[in-house]
């Protein structure tokens, strides 16, 4: 007989109690949101390693400290593109027709920011459209489809991933973070503009301001009254500096040899007590150009410049731009008859060599155009930071190192920037050199002067008092002393008296011997009168 097994002591096998429908639901969306994320972010993370980092390749930078700082405003940029990159994902079909063409333009621009050193401007675009400039057929190399190939794999990638695996739910949830975020990065001060300049928001932003420049050409009020001159042969020129004070020349007395050739042309007059009331080039450019004064300042923004009454007294007109436009000043430029941009793809945010000589081949074209009566106005790069990119020879060192400034030297600082000097000093004498022989004179006015340590103040970020006195001289060739001495001899009575910038505007018409009711004699520095009305 076979004993029974009692089964109470048997260890009992435990059933475990299934989720609930909800806990799974809970669970597959969490799962799915998750992954989503996981999508975007490793979109974001490659578009930076792909093409951002182009736009920070060329940055300087002197030991780990600086490398880190650099690193961490690649990164800053890079995520600026993730609430992007969400808003486009939330549809399938959207991303698919949206992401190639971003990816697409990437790599053609990170091809040009590496192997042209060039990148997308308002003045790319007048280039491109106005100009009717286009990419050319020797700009395509194996280089470029390569950036092309890559750009298009990218997308390919990302299309795939978010057509077949990328899942979310609460698409709405995803829609409010993203436009949050989106209005997060694109109204915070210290972020906008570096990612405003930057791929992808550069796509956006550099074509709105190109549009919003052009529809505001015919904002400003004309000139209604006649205009006359006195000569039929007469070439004024006028060339507007950047960032470069008054006492760092030395035609002022500095010490070192910053303006050596200038300081041998005996018809070189410097004016070495002007004052700026405006510290930055957006709002002092205006101020030169233009009638406003102190009591009359709302002409900055109403009123049309000098280059319009030239222009209607029948002289050829030209700007010759070698910075790229801003709102207040772009209109000007479209006032004279031509328009040449030198440089057109650079910004600020490039660290590469960008020099004003890039002008001299448009200028020595200029002179030989038939009119005889012609005004040229230069607007050029001269002494804005990153000052190492804006001079071939270091006659002062060392030199910077670094693009974080206080990474650098005071010496270094200061050296560099007075080679900056050194190189526009002899880019005006090649500019004399070509009008020697002409009736001509060239006045030189910088838009503000550059904070070098004082107060603890670099740059032109923030108000300072060296940026109240900028650099200005006039020049003028054998010619034109002997036709207007009058003017000469007024000059060098005038050239050490106080000034301040609004005289710019009288003292161009003068000189270029315009009658009209816009022009104040008593603010001009050809006319030999009492000078308290300059200092307004």
């Amino acid at each position: 007989m076979t004993p029974r097994i009692h089964n109470r002591h048997r260890p009992q096998t435990l059933r475990r109690s299934e989720p609930s429908p909800s806990t799974m639901k809970h669970r597959s969306c969490f799962k799915r949101n998750s992954e989503f994320a996981l999508f975007i972010a490793v979109l974001t993370i490659c578009y930076g390693l792909l093409f951002v980092i182009w736009e920070f390749a060329d940055m300087p930078f002197a030991g780990f400290s600086d490398f880190m700082t650099i690193a961490f405003q690649w990164s800053i940029v890079t995520l600026a593109s993730f609430p992007l990159f969400l808003l486009l994902s939330l549809n399938k079909y959207l991303f698919a027709i949206s992401f190639p063409i971003i990816a697409l333009l990437s790599g053609v621009f990170a091809y040009f920011r590496q192997a042209l050193h060039i990148t997308l401007t308002p003045m790319l675009i007048d280039l491109v459209l106005v100009n009717d400039i286009g990419l050319g057929i020797d700009l395509i190399s194996w280089k470029l489809l390569l950036f092309v190939a890559t750009a298009l794999l990218y997308a390919s990638a990302a299309v795939y991933w978010r057509w077949c695996r990328a899942r979310l739910d609460k698409w709405w949830i995803w829609l409010v973070a993203s436009l949050c975020l989106l209005y997060a990065v694109h109204h915070t001060g210290r972020i906008v503009r570096p990612v405003s300049n930057r791929m992808p928001a550069s796509f956006y932003y550099v074509t709105e301001t190109y549009i919003r420049q052009r529809a505001k050409q015919t904002d400003r009020t004309d000139f209604t009254e006649t205009v006359h001159r006195e000569t039929d042969t007469l070439t004024i020129v006028v060339v507007l500096g950047e960032s470069l004070r008054a006492d760092h020349l030395q035609l002022n007395g500095y010490a070192r040899p910053t303006t050596p050739y200038l300081a041998a042309k005996t018809t070189v007059h410097s004016l070495p007590h002007l004052y700026s009331k405006e510290v930055f080039t957006h709002t002092s450019l205006p101020v030169l150009l233009t009638r406003a004064d102190s009591m009359n300042d709302l002409r900055a923004r109403t009123e049309k410049s000098f280059i319009t009454l030239f222009r209607q007294a029948g002289f050829r007109t030209v700007w010759l731009a070698n910075q790229e436009p801003v709102d207040t000043y772009s209109d000007f430029m479209h006032e004279a008859d031509t328009l040449i941009y030198a440089n057109g793809g650079k910004n600020v945010y490039m660290f590469d060599k960008w020099l004003d000589d890039a002008l001299l081949t448009s200028f020595q074209y200029e002179l030989e155009q038939k009119n005889p009566k012609k005004l040229l106005v230069l607007h050029t790069i001269g002494s804005h930071w990153w000052y190492n990119s804006h001079f071939e020879e270091a006659v002062f060192s060392p030199v910077l190192g670094s693009r974080i400034v206080s990474a650098n030297s005071q010496d270094a600082f200061v050296n560099s920037y007075d080679n900056t000097i050194r190189h526009t000093d002899r880019f005006l004498h090649q500019l004399i050199e070509e009008l020697q022989d002409k009736t001509a004179i060239l006045i030189y006015v910088s838009d503000h002067g550059e904070s070098l340590g004082e107060n603890g103040k670099y740059l032109h970020a923030e108000d300072n008092e060296p940026l109240h006195y900028p650099a200005a001289f006039v020049w003028y060739s054998p010619q034109y002393a002997r036709t207007f001495p009058d003017k000469t001899e007024a000059l060098k009575q005038h050239a050490d008296q106080p000034l301040n910038t609004g005289f710019l505007f009288h003292s161009a018409l003068d000189a270029g011997t315009l009658h009209t009711v816009y022009l104040d004699t008593t603010r001009s520095i050809f006319r030999q009168n009492p000078v308290e009305n300059r200092l307004q």
